[in-house]
């Protein structure tokens, strides 16, 4: 048609179009949140729309973006359409489906490009009549797939015998936790869950180091001086209360906290209680 030497031999038929139609490439549309299964749909729409019985279309993975089974199903029904209609269409697909319908369909042909298995390269050279191999295991095993992966998924192709057995609790590897600052290096906050080797308890800081590396802890309602190198950081206060928790409360013991609640709500007993403790103080 634009007056070009054939390179074809002798006896070689040629088609006349009058349009060729491109579905290829990743045409996703941010603009209209359309996704690339969307976007590939709503061009081979307007495709259908426009043909006519001398036009050629060219189309790049047919019904892939989206679930395999109907994406192949799909793609088939397409072609079916485009064929009908009187159109040449070229498609490459990885579907093993739409492979088979073009083996069983007498006017469907399908062909290959052949590849380098050993290289991983594209011998650039088209076979007529064969469907070509996806080579995922081949490629698979040449980038160091663990071969038990390997020979898994070779078993899934063949039957769909799915290995269903749940992990053993002990065998999920867990994260270590984070490692504890030790006592020389750590500087006891109030608040702070710490085990008391003496004590062969757990207490609560109540006042930090001191010059001589004391610490005050709360010892089942007891307020005990401990020398640092004692303890043993069990959590810290940052994890063990909400923020803006009040620690002082810790120090409360549960009597004064019921008597500064009664007076808080202006409770008449509480009041005579304090006014009769003030007398009693005042007398001695």
């Amino acid at each position: 048609m634009s007056g070009l030497h054939v390179a074809g031999k002798e006896g070689t038929e040629l088609a006349v179009f009058d349009q060729v139609f491109v579905d290829i490439g990743d045409n996703q549309s941010i603009e209209n949140a359309l996704s690339t299964f969307s976007s590939h749909m709503k061009n081979i729409s307007e495709i259908m729309g426009a043909i006519t019985n001398n036009s050629l279309l060219l189309f790049d993975e047919i019904g892939s973006g989206t679930e395999p089974n109907e994406g192949a199903a799909l793609a088939i029904s397409i072609l079916e359409e485009f064929y009908q209609r009187g159109c040449i269409t070229v498609a490459t697909t990885h579907y093993g489906e739409i492979k088979r319908y073009s083996e069983i369909h007498s006017d469907f042909m399908n062909a290959a490009m052949q590849f380098n298995s050993e290289t991983l390269e594209p011998k650039y050279k088209l076979l007529i009549g064969q469907s070509g191999e996806s080579n995922a295991l081949w490629i698979a095993q040449k980038m160091n797939v663990r071969e038990k992966v390997l020979q898994k998924a070779k078993l899934y192709i063949e039957n769909k015998d799915y290995d269903l057995e749940r992990v053993q609790e002990g065998k999920i590897k867990k994260a270590k936790p984070a490692a504890v600052p030790k006592e020389s290096s750590y500087e006891y906050e109030v608040g702070d869950k710490v085990k008391v080797s003496e004590l062969n308890g757990y207490a609560i800081v109540y006042k930090k180091k001191d010059s001589f590396n004391n610490v005050v802890v709360l010892f089942e309602d007891t307020f005990k001086e401990v020398h640092a190198s004692r303890l043993e950081l069990e959590i810290k206060a940052v994890d063990l209360y909400p923020e803006g928790y009040d620690l002082n409360s810790l120090f409360v013991s549960y009597k004064e906290r019921k008597l500064n609640h009664d007076l808080e709500r202006g409770s008449k007993k509480a009041l005579k209680n304090v006014a009769a403790d003030i007398r009693k103080k005042l007398g001695e």
